[in-house]
């Protein structure tokens, strides 16, 4: 397409666009600095991507007004160059819209309620009391247990189970394997021996939430397990019985939450951190990869360690620690000069 249709698209979700060059050459499609070939669109947004610019054979590229210069491309200066490049990725790769069709070996309970142009594939089994909304698209192998409630306009992929009971907006992406609404981790012990406690809450997921591969999100004990709007959360992360998330907030991969933690709102976790349970944090808090969070959280900012310290006092903390080694060969040192000057 060409780049005015880019630009405008650009627009329409609110960007200021300058343009710096032709504006009616082909774009075929979005690549990096240094593997761009003609007809496609780049970006720049990390510095160390700057030698990349003189060289790079992309048609167009996204930039900001401090990076524009004396190019062979045609320079699209926006404020946000790595946001413009996620619209013109879905521009020109358009994500899979529903046909409408049911499966014939899909299992439908009588019960259950289906919105317009709703998609259903093949070995899909839909439980009783089950609601879907318009648009929606239920991948091949996928397992809807009775009683759940899907909004409009999502996309659950191939073998997700959604068990009873759970609600989930519009605009939700569920990738392939997640599993929501499986029993918490609820158990009690006599004398030696584990008595299951039936996990009885609910899992309530907002809208605009995007799950990823392989997630695991359980069911509520009592209360519900929460995910508030426009929450985005990568494969192969766990939620335990309870938790809130609270809205806007992005977790990276194998993080994990014991019961009963509260995230606040805008948050960011980084791969493989973990949280002890029963703790809550407030709103804008960063916690850096691999942190152990074992305490509530009581002021925003970034966070990193184990036990999770601000991060600044961790990073001092790291330099001191590989000092270690010459600090206890100084210490020695001076104790043999104490020694002798005692003598």
């Amino acid at each position: 397409m060409q780049l005015k249709k880019v630009i405008h698209h650009l627009s329409e979700h609110g960007l200021n666009v300058e343009l710096i060059g032709d504006d009616s050459i082909e774009i075929s499609q979005v690549s990096g600095l240094d593997i761009a070939k003609k007809n496609e669109i780049s970006f720049l947004t990390d510095k160390k991507y700057l030698p990349h610019l003189r060289s790079s054979l992309a048609s167009a590229v996204l930039l900001t007004k401090q990076n524009v210069g004396d190019y062979s491309f045609t320079q699209v200066v926006v404020e946000n160059p790595y946001y413009a490049y996620a619209l013109v990725a879905q521009l020109l790769n358009p994500f899979k819209i529903s046909n409408g069709h049911v499966h014939t070996s899909a299992v439908i309970d009588s019960s259950v309620k289906v919105g317009l142009s709703t998609s259903i594939a093949a070995n899909v089994v839909i439980e009783k009391e089950v609601t879907i909304g318009s648009n929606s698209i239920i991948s091949a192998g996928t397992v809807i247990e009775e009683s759940v409630i899907i909004g409009n306009d999502c996309k659950i992929g191939a073998n997700v189970t959604i068990c009873h009971n759970c609600v989930i907006g519009d605009n939700v992406i569920i990738e392939a394997g997640a599993v929501i609404g499986g029993d918490g981790f609820g158990w009690a012990n006599n004398k030696g021996k584990w008595i299951k406690i039936p996990q009885i809450g609910q899992v309530i997921i907002g809208n605009n939430v995007s799950i990823g591969n392989n997630v695991t999100i359980d069911r509520g004990a009592i209360q519900n397990t929460i995910i508030e709007d426009n929450c985005i959360i990568d494969n192969q992360v766990h939620l335990g019985h309870n938790v809130e998330i609270g809205s806007g907030s992005a977790i990276a991969g194998q993080a994990g939450f014991a019961g009963s933690t509260i995230l606040g709102k805008n948050c960011t976790v980084a791969g493989q951190v973990g949280f002890a349970g029963h703790l809550k944090t407030v709103d804008n808090c960063h916690f850096l990869a691999k942190s152990g969070v074992t305490h509530d959280i009581n002021e925003p900012g970034a966070y990193a360690g184990f036990p999770a310290i601000k991060a600044t006092d961790w990073q001092r903390n790291s330099v001191r620690t590989r000092n270690l080694d010459k600090i206890v060969k100084q210490i020695k040192q001076l104790e043999k000069q104490v020694e002798l000057l005692s003598k």
